[in-house]
């Protein structure tokens, strides 16, 4: 039996920034580059999180999603929420009653404020993925 081919640092970044658009979307990329401090952020996130803990195969994306978005809602950060939302819906990783009841699940853990301020944005992204809007993987009104 033969080892694994080792995967080259150009591969798991390659399979990063493949995750990174498939839940993240242009928008996000676009927003995230737009001076040269975000610049050198955007490269630590790539090689910290995308090309680390994102195409570790250990947990399929769809736990991945659900993981992020739930620790997302607890630590109240509703903009990158929304692109995670997005992200699961545009991807079929979660239903609009899954993504939903994630928040209604945390509510007694995290805080009726919290869960509701979460939910808010749940349901502009799953009214905006249900009339196909245009405005890809989220458009205005998100902090990025």
């Amino acid at each position: 039996m033969s080892a694994p081919e080792p995967v080259t640092p150009d591969l798991r970044r390659e399979q990063g920034l493949a995750v990174r658009a498939t839940i993240m979307g242009a928008a996000w990329d676009r927003g995230s580059r737009v001076s040269p401090g975000l610049e050198a952020f955007t490269e630590l996130g790539i090689q910290n999180i995308w090309c680390g803990s994102w195409i570790d195969p250990t947990l399929e994306l769809r736990l991945k999603s659900v993981t992020t978005i739930s620790a997302l809602i607890a630590l109240r950060h509703t903009g990158l929420l929304g692109f995670h939302v997005a992200g699961a819906l545009r991807e079929g990783l979660l239903s609009a009653a899954e993504i939903r009841a994630i928040a209604l699940h945390l509510n007694p853990y995290v805080g009726y404020p919290v869960a509701r301020d979460a939910m808010v944005v749940i349901d502009k992204e799953i009214e905006r993925h249900e009339q196909g809007d245009p405005a890809e993987d989220g458009g205005t009104g998100r902090d990025q």
